[in-house]
């Protein structure tokens, strides 16, 4: 079974907050070129071309008012191995669709308002170039010694 079939109250809202995303991206000049990529076990939300670059995107929702104190930003749950998930995933997907473009990580944070009945949009937030191949490998190695 497809684990991304399964509608929980979870997924509805990463699948708006995907959804959100992905147009906020087609507003600001981007072409999407694949949506929830899986290679290897891991997932890439968005992937994207911006003019000379292609963006790998995560994508993290949020409701207003059910914020945690442990995670102050929906971005800081994007934590090194899933960084090092979503670069694993982006190898893959260049390996099998090869592009002299730039390659960026970016996250996407989308903040919405919810009534029993549906999401509303309340603000997105873009972060280019939020992590890196050297910072997602070089951060974990700096904690092993």
């Amino acid at each position: 079974m497809n684990i991304l079939r399964i509608k929980t109250p979870k997924r509805k809202l990463g699948d708006f907050g995907e959804k959100m995303a992905r147009r906020y991206l087609r507003r600001h000049g981007y072409k999407i070129k694949a949506k929830n990529f899986v290679a290897d076990g891991h997932e890439i939300d968005i992937i994207a071309e911006d003019r000379d670059t292609l963006a790998f995107v995560e994508v993290k929702t949020r409701t207003l008012g059910h914020e945690s104190p442990n995670e102050p930003r929906p971005a800081s749950s994007v934590d090194t191995p899933k960084q090092r998930g979503i670069i694993q995933a982006a190898r893959f997907y260049t390996a099998y669709n090869p592009v002299s473009k730039k390659k960026r990580f970016d996250i996407i944070e989308v903040y919405v308002k919810s009534d029993t009945a549906k999401y509303s949009l309340a603000e997105i937030k873009h972060l280019k170039n939020a992590f890196n191949v050297n910072t997602a490998y070089n951060r974990a190695e700096r904690y092993k010694k």
